[in-house]
This record gives C-alpha cells, structure tokens and sequence, in this order.
C-alpha cells in the first residue's frame, strides 16, 4: 500500500513471506497431534519462530536506514511523508499487516527503517503474533485432531493438498484486498484533486 514505496512497486511480491505461518502452523499442528511433541510445545516454538522473524525484518530495516547507500537513491520526499504516515499509524499499521497478505515484509522494515520504537513495536507485534499465531494453531490443531489420526500412513500424501489449497485461498485474499486497494486509491486521487481546486 503506501509503504510499498521500498519494494519499487504499487503491488508487494512478497505473498511468499505470508505464508510461513499457514505452513509452519500446518507442520506444528499436525506434528503434535501425531503426539511428537506437546501442543503446548509445539504453540511455543511457532510463537518463537513467528515473533523472531518479525523482528528480523525490523532490524533489517535499522540496518537500511543506517546505509549511506540509500541516500539519494529514494526520494526523501517519500521518505519523508511515508515515515511521517507510519507514525501516525504505527499501531494499527503493525496489527493489521499480521492479518493482510504481502505486506508486512515492507512494512516491518519501514518500522526500523523510520526508527519507531523498538520496544513498542516488539510489544504490540508479540501481541499480534500470539493473538493471530494462536487462532490458527488453535484452529489446525482441532479440525486436524478430528479426522489426522484416523487416516494412518496416508495422511503425509494428503499434506501437499492442504497446503495447495492454502496457497490458493491466500492468492484470492491477495486478489481481493488488492481490488479493494485500487478502489481506494482512485477515491484518494479524485479527493486530492478537489482538494487543490
């Protein structure tokens, strides 16, 4: 959306990064109703895993914004409003990224790139993480519980399956919020170009 400006596009490429959490809560999920390890344990090291990468990606972001090399090669003037934007919704920006495909690559690294505090974003990302990482493990783990253990050997052949029909529910929620996107930002245009008149 408006902090795509770091990726060079209008639309984020990174739907990949999305999805580690559908399969590494597939694999939690499934790997502890096999009993492997506790539900408990299984919820923990995904949480781990989950809320590390976030703040991966914010000091990765600290690291560009330390570059010289960046100076120059993007406008500060977009620099400068698109830090300004992220202050002002910073929150709602962190919460909201957890649940919108493709964007919280770009927008985890704007938040170290613009030096938002690190000890809020750690705060309110973990809340978003455990909150969303929760309801899906919650959610795997009783729908797999149901029907998991009563397919035998099969059930590793049916994985890929579940995983491509993740993949393709994650493309039309993409789809979707991108439709929704390209309408908003025709309405931001058109009230613009009031606004100057």
């Amino acid at each position: 959306m408006k902090l795509c400006f770091l990726t060079g596009s209008r639309s984020n490429s990174f739907g990949g990064v999305y999805t580690e959490l559908f399969t590494g809560s597939i694999s939690a999920a499934l790997i502890s109703i096999d009993g492997f390890i506790s539900p408990e344990l299984a919820f923990l090291a995904l949480l781990i895993g989950i809320f590390t990468g976030d703040l991966g990606l914010y000091g990765l972001g600290r690291l560009f914004g330390r570059w010289s090399w960046l100076d120059g090669r993007i406008p500060e003037g977009n620099v400068n409003r698109a830090g300004q934007w992220l202050k002002q919704r910073a929150v709602w920006t962190i919460l909201v990224v957890r649940l919108v495909p493709g964007l919280r690559l770009p927008s985890y690294v704007a938040c170290g790139f613009f030096r938002y505090s690190f000890i809020s974003f750690s705060g309110w990302v973990f809340l978003a993480s455990l909150v969303w990482t929760g309801v899906i493990f919650l959610g795997l783990y009783w729908f797999g519980s149901m029907f998991w253990s009563e397919l035998s050997s099969v059930k590793w052949l049916l994985l890929p399956f579940v995983v491509i029909a993740i993949l393709v529910l994650h493309r039309r929620f993409k789809l979707s919020i991108e439709k929704i996107d390209m309408s908003g930002s025709s309405t931001e245009k058109e009230s613009a170009e009031k606004s100057q008149f």
